[in-house]
C-alpha cells in the first residue's frame, strides 16, 4: 500500500485540514503514524485517490446506481436472503409472494424465526383474499364485523 504525507494528502483531495481528519475519523481514509516522524500521519493515497474519483464522478442518481453495479452480484450467502433468478428470496420464499400473501408480523416470524404464531391471524383463520392489499384490508375488516 502506497502512502503520503498530510500536505500531499491536502492538496490532492483540495480540502481543509478538519475534512482530512474527518474522512479518516469517518473511515473513509486509512492513516498511521509516519515511520520518520512519530507526531505525523501518513493517509492511504489508494484511499485518496478513490475518494477523489467518487467526487468526480457527483452525486447524481446515475453515478450512484453505477457505482452500486460497480460492485457486482453479492457474494455472501446467508441463510435470511439471496437472490435466485432475478428474484428476492427470504428463507427459502419469494419476497414478491410474501408481499402478497402474508402479513407483516408473519414475514418478522419467518425473518426472525419466531416460533409463536402471529397475533394478527387467529388460528384456525383463513388470509383474507383479494387481487390488492386494500381488497384484502376490506374482505379482512368484513369478516372481523360478521363476528
Amino acid at each position: 500500500m502506497s502512502w503520503i504525507g498530510r500536505e500531499d494528502a491536502l492538496s490532492e483531495l483540495g480540502v481543509k485540514p478538519q475534512t482530512l481528519y474527518a474522512y479518516v475519523s469517518r473511515g473513509l481514509i486509512a492513516s498511521r503514524p509516519d515511520e520518520t516522524d512519530p507526531r505525523a500521519s501518513v493517509y492511504s493515497a489508494a484511499d485518496i485517490a478513490a475518494l477523489v474519483q467518487r467526487r468526480r464522478s457527483g452525486r447524481g442518481r446515475q453515478a450512484i446506481a453505477s457505482a452500486a453495479i460497480a460492485w457486482g452480484d453479492p457474494v455472501m450467502e446467508t441463510a435470511i436472503t439471496t437472490v435466485q433468478g432475478g428474484k428476492l428470496i427470504y428463507r427459502g420464499k419469494e419476497a414478491v409472494r410474501l408481499a402478497a400473501d402474508a402479513t407483516l408480523e408473519e414475514v418478522a416470524a419467518l425473518l426472525w424465526q419466531a416460533d409463536s404464531p402471529s397475533p394478527a391471524r387467529a388460528e384456525g383463520t383463513e388470509a383474507a383474499s383479494g387481487a390488492t392489499g386494500k381488497a384484502r384490508l376490506l374482505a379482512y375488516l368484513a369478516a372481523k364485523a360478521a363476528c
